[in-house]
């Protein structure tokens, strides 16, 4: 018998003929590369943004020197992180937004720069279309813990709208959101392009008073008849403590928080659909407590003491304010009232800010009739998306 010795690379694996494919290339995804956290890098950048329009910025401009920029990117997903994000041109910052239960486009770069055939946010596969669309994608993801998307009409709408359009495109079978996303909807809150609209306002006139104005006029005239049921304006002249005042208009003192809550709270429900304090509690009587203090409410109010008209201003900055919360008593409406009342009111304001502004629904013929008749003049467009959370 013979015995066969074999070498030992005879017995070694025999390479495979098959070799396993290559994984499939990453997806691109616009938001990983397009969208970051705003540090102090961008600082100048997001001044320049900011400073340079003030009436339209004036709440990011509060989140902005309330919350300074964090010194780097923190390590959290982007979409929990609350504050300034956006995206570049190179070292120039050309997108901004600020993230949180409100979220406020504050610059969208495709809205102002024109290509040929209409603008950069409908030009497909242009750097304005690919910075919005990854901005929308993180607004999705931010979902249920938005309350509303606010700000100038020209930032606002095209993200919402290709919010909206994603959201659509998340319903077909042919979706890239993770199947466990859509048989769990539990995990809305991490992904959820379910947004529930509580109310869509696309148009809405900003306003601007003129310092020079002068409307002394309106509110010195004597006031019409009012029925005999109602009690008369209180004259802040026959108050026992010393106000500002113009007319029958006064800025609130700590005296008046209780009556002020009431009426604040009613002004809210009426036009945002829903009880501020309620869903709020304490932060918004903390909030009204913060304007009574810094004098930033105006007030006309019966002899008992109760409000029955009312005008913040409810965003500041320096010279600058916006004015929000006007608001009538039901008992007072529609007897010529309101011009007076409110003419007195944005000088009372006036005299601490220069320069005010408010916005106002288009459909809302007699408030538009209002500001038109007691010189406030359009300088602008927003509009708002409200959520129902």
């Amino acid at each position: 018998m013979f015995t066969h010795f074999f070498s030992r690379s005879f017995f070694r694996r025999r390479p495979r003929h098959s070799q396993k494919a290559p994984p499939p290339p990453e997806p691109h995804d616009p938001l990983k590369h397009q969208v970051f956290v705003l540090d102090t890098h961008w600082r100048d950048g997001l001044e320049d943004i900011l400073f340079g329009d003030p009436i339209p910025n004036l709440y990011p401009i509060e989140h902005y020197v309330a919350v300074p920029l964090p010194e780097s990117a923190p390590r959290i997903p982007l979409q929990h992180y609350q504050g300034f994000v956006g995206c570049a041109r190179g070292d120039t910052l050309c997108c901004v937004v600020l993230v949180g239960s409100n979220v406020v486009p504050v610059r969208l770069c495709c809205a102002y720069e024109e290509v040929p055939g209409g603008s950069d946010c409908t030009s497909e596969g242009s750097v304005g279309t690919l910075h919005r669309d990854a901005l929308a994608q993180l607004l999705l993801q931010v979902g249920a813990r938005m309350d509303s998307i606010f700000g100038e009409s020209d930032y606002v709408m095209p993200l919402w709208e290709r919010m909206q359009q994603m959201a659509e495109e998340t319903e077909k079978p042919t979706s890239s959101v993770p199947l466990l996303h859509m048989i769990q909807p539990s995990l809305r809150d991490a992904y959820d392009p379910r947004l529930c609209v509580l109310s869509e306002r696309p148009v809405q006139p900003l306003l601007y008073l003129p310092p020079e104005e002068d409307l002394s006029g309106l509110y010195e005239a004597p006031l019409p008849d009012l029925p005999v049921s109602l009690p008369r304006p209180q004259d802040p002249l026959e108050l026992d403590r010393p106000v500002e005042s113009r007319g029958y208009a006064r800025l609130a003192t700590v005296e008046d928080e209780g009556q002020l809550l009431v009426a604040a709270a009613a002004m809210f429900t009426e036009e945002v659909g829903f009880d501020p304090i309620a869903r709020y509690g304490d932060g918004y009587r903390a909030r009204l407590h913060g304007l009574i203090r810094a004098k930033r409410c105006a007030i006309v109010t019966d002899a008992s003491g109760r409000v029955i008209f009312k005008a913040d201003a409810g965003i500041a900055s320096l010279d600058t304010a916006q004015v929000q919360g006007v608001w009538m008593h039901p008992d007072y409406r529609g007897l010529g009232l309101a011009k007076p009342f409110f003419a007195a009111a944005s000088q009372v304001l006036q005299r601490r800010y220069r320069h005010l502004s408010l916005y106002v629904n288009d459909y809302n013929t007699a408030a538009m009739a209002l500001y038109s008749g007691t010189g406030w003049v359009p300088i602008g467009r927003f509009s708002t998306i409200i959520f129902e959370n």
